[in-house]
């Protein structure tokens, strides 16, 4: 392959990087812990007025209640661990929180702490009941009110109804400013890259689109905010999972807080609910913990799997689904994914051989010309403007257009990044061994060495050293076939032989091996291609 071919790759994996700038279980029993977690809604600060305000009934007024969540709980507060279907949930009996939530088929700890917590539960005891393996809940009896906190797990889905009663002799007012959840990244899965940091975001579904905030970490002051938008859910994402909270009616506005560099805290309005003496309200929460697959989204709710994309750009968005649709069609069939990433590099090439050929044979023609086109830059050394002329009417003889040779590349570079982004963030490959691959979402890791090295670690990757050898190889099929031409070109290209295969190398040295194993293939099928074109080019160009 040429040097401009390897530039082009380069440069796309730049452009994929500037583009993206994307624990352990609990046991099965029911158990009590001490815990320094307050709740959500700090219990030290003062409440903000209004939690529950009096209102108009009848004779009077009745006085404000929930103060007590301005003072430190008077109760020893504890958390205890409630398996529920899939999931492992810690609940805290301060303010009714849910403090954690583990995924068992996934071995993963979401990094998000106070799913659904009320701003009238701060402070308050709630006492935990479970029912059956798939719901519990929690239940303060109040002066004035009765909060019950009901849990229900389905799949992936936790549902989640509050029943408050009015348990005074007056009506109730209910301020339902909620908390959806902290995003909590002291929390990440122990195998979480930092890599990994780039592609976390958190999401708003308004009314016409999803506006999404990316690369959520690292946290200031500078992430304080608050804002008056309708949306009908929340969410945030790390690299393959995803929780979404979504309310009966949607959210009138939301605020950011920051707490410290690893965690930022939300807070959301809801209508106020008026509740009468000896009457009930209940008001529900749909919330989806789980992987980012399409078809997991679309049925634990329609409208979920709209959280789900690959680029921000639509058209590249659509071509890395594409992709993703044509993985997961592939799977179906063949039920190991290395296998099915080997075949769909494959259909990937095959698709893109026509413009990989046209480049390639505009280029090597290029090449064979280099001897006539050295004969003119001596002849007409002095006269720029003649060499040019020259140069045109040569290319035009021999039906030669310079910018042939680089469209095409360019046009494929689309697909490249698309397929870059479904394999380095599909859950598909997480946790899936191939040959001598644990896991294709890491490095493939073959063993560990003695030592560490400067920029690529301390594991020894063989799929970048192949990808770098296969590279190796085929720039000496483009170095044989050279005829003539300009020796400082000459010169450059032995340079380029060993350069680029190393500098890609170590760019992919640390990529997940579900990536390299892709390249491997990419450019075993691009060697093989070079050296078919090299063979047959002379008689195509004379």
């Amino acid at each position: 392959m040429e040097k401009r071919l390897f530039l082009a790759v380069g440069l796309s994996l730049l452009v994929v990087f500037v583009f993206q700038a994307f624990f352990s279980p609990k046991s099965n029993s029911l158990k009590t812990t001490q815990s320094t977690d307050g709740g959500v809604f700090n219990s030290a600060q003062p409440a903000i007025p209004g939690t529950l305000t009096a209102v108009e009934a009848g004779a009077g007024a009745i006085k404000a209640v929930g103060a007590e969540a301005a003072e430190q709980p008077s109760f020893k507060v504890e958390t205890f661990n409630v398996e529920a279907g899939k999931f492992d949930i810690e609940v805290a009996n301060n303010g009714g929180s849910i403090t954690s939530v583990y995924l068992k088929d996934y071995k993963h700890h979401f990094p998000v702490k106070g799913l659904v917590d009320l701003k009238l539960s701060a402070g308050k005891k709630f006492t935990l009941s479970t029912h059956g393996n798939t719901s519990f809940s929690l239940i303060n009896h109040g002066q004035d009110i009765t909060i019950e906190k009901i849990v229900t797990v389905n799949k992936y889905v936790l549902d989640i109804k509050y029943k408050i009663t009015n348990v005074s002799k007056v009506a109730q007012a209910l301020d339902f400013t909620t908390k959806p959840f902290d995003i909590d990244l002291s929390r990440l899965d122990i195998n979480a890259q930092k890599s990994d940091w780039t592609l976390f975001e958190y999401a708003f579904k308004t009314e016409k689109n999803v506006e999404r905030k990316e690369q959520v970490n690292n946290f200031n002051v500078k992430w304080n905010k608050d804002e008056l938008k309708r949306f009908d859910w929340l969410a945030f994402r790390d690299r393959y999972f995803v929780t979404i909270v979504e309310a009966q009616d949607s959210f009138k506005s939301y605020k950011t807080t920051f707490v410290n560099a690893q965690e930022l805290a939300f807070s959301t309005s809801l209508p106020e609910l008026s509740v009468k003496p000896g009457s009930s309200v209940e008001y529900s929460f749909v919330v989806y913990c789980g992987p980012q697959r399409l078809d997991v989204l679309k049925e634990a709710k329609s409208g979920f799997e709209k959280v789900l994309v690959f680029s921000s750009w639509g058209w590249l968005d659509l071509i890395a689904k594409g992709i993703y649709w044509a993985l997961g069609a592939v799977h179906k069939i063949i039920p190991v994914w290395g296998l099915c990433i080997i075949l769909v590099s494959l259909l990937v090439y095959g698709c893109m051989y026509p413009l990989t050929l046209k480049s390639m044979m505009s280029m090597k023609k290029m090449q064979m010309l280099q001897p006539k086109m050295t004969q003119l830059k001596a002849k007409y050394k002095d006269s720029p403007e003649k060499l040019n002329k020259e140069i045109v009417e040569l290319y035009k003889v021999n039906n030669v257009n310079p910018v042939s040779g680089c469209l095409p590349m360019l046009l494929q570079m689309p697909i490249f990044v698309g397929l870059y982004q479904v394999l380095w963030r599909s859950i598909y490959f997480r946790g899936e061994s191939f040959l001598w691959i644990k896991d294709l979402s890491m490095p493939d890791q073959l063993f560990k060495l003695p030592f560490a090295i400067p920029f690529l670690g301390e594991y020894f990757n063989i799929l970048p050293l192949l990808m770098m050898g296969i590279m190796f190889v085929q720039q000496m099929i483009t170095m044989k076939s050279a005829i003539g031409g300009d020796p400082e070109q000459l010169q450059q290209q032995k340079m380029m032989a060993i350069f680029m295969p190393v500098m890609l190398g170590v760019m992919f040295y640390n990529f997940a091996s579900g990536l390299n194993l892709y390249f491997v293939v990419f450019y075993t099928l691009s060697a093989l291609s070079q050296w078919h074109i090299t063979r047959d080019v002379k008689a195509a160009v004379q």
